[in-house]
């Protein structure tokens, strides 16, 4: 998602992953572990986070 929509907020991100499995709400189950999946993407250097952006690692 963050390949199709490069500098998405990390908030706009968790609700539209939500989306795409048909999550109608974002729980505090879902939000920690989709919270918890970004943090991982990001600490692999997979995506970055910038000025509350999120991209993907080798785009601008």
């Amino acid at each position: 998602m963050v390949d199709e929509s490069p500098g998405a907020h990390r908030e706009e991100l968790l609700r539209e992953v939500a989306r795409f499995f048909g999550w109608t709400r974002l729980g505090p189950d879902i939000r920690d572990a989709l919270t918890s999946d970004v943090d991982e993407l990001v600490a692999k250097a997979t995506v970055r986070e910038a000025d509350g952006f999120l991209m993907p690692a080798d785009g601008d």
